[in-house]
């Protein structure tokens, strides 16, 4: 399983126009091995192992046509190896329902790929979030007259260095009007002053 990881994300890695010669070269494979096998065992399921690839690595359009060339690769293996119908409208129709199933589940398959792309990209997102992010959460004890904060180690803490250490937030200082009045009177007066003198 290892062998075939390091495959896909080698495969993976390369352009879609080089997916397609891959996946040419693996139909040859297949197609080769069905006409040897004759018509009479049936290897339509192996078909879907380059389609796999195309619509996973490549997208929909890949796997679009990887799926008609399996097809074309498939018809082209049975006639060589002598396969008759009686009725046309029979070989229409068996062509019809593999074209549709090899279509279907290319698109599918591709939809499945780009979803979970999307998917770990959403989640790389996420963490990439979540670790940046420092909350506070729970109760913090906090003295009623000085404002400290007591830490997990028993240690009383001022509010910002506390704050600061356990989160993003960081802090600048000013002064409240009621804190100027109270410590800074003669200041707070004249900033009054020049407020109205403003208006």
């Amino acid at each position: 399983m290892l062998l075939m990881d390091r495959i896909i994300e080698y495969l993976g890695k390369q352009s879609k126009t080089f997916l397609i010669p891959i996946n040419i070269l693996i139909l040859i494979v297949i197609g080769v091995v069905d006409y040897l096998t004759g018509y009479e065992i049936v290897l339509s399921l192996f078909y879907l192992i380059p389609i796999s690839f195309a619509a996973w690595l490549g997208g929909r359009a890949p796997g679009i046509i990887i799926s008609v060339l399996s097809l074309m690769t498939m018809t082209a293996t049975d006639f060589i190896a002598g396969k008759a119908y009686q009725h046309y409208f029979v070989e229409a129709w068996n062509l019809l329902m593999h074209l549709g199933f090899f279509v279907v589940y290319a698109i599918v398959l591709s939809q499945v790929k780009a979803d979970s792309d999307q998917r770990s990209l959403l989640v790389h997102d996420l963490q990439k979030a979540l670790n940046e992010v420092k909350q506070l959460s729970g109760l913090l004890p906090i003295c009623a007259s000085c404002k400290k904060i007591r830490d997990d180690k028993g240690y009383w803490n001022e509010i910002e260095t506390y704050i600061s250490a356990h989160s993003e937030a960081q802090f600048t200082h000013g002064i409240c009007p009621e804190c100027t009045k109270r410590l800074y009177p003669k200041e707070y007066d004249r900033i009054a002053e020049n407020k109205e003198g403003k208006k």
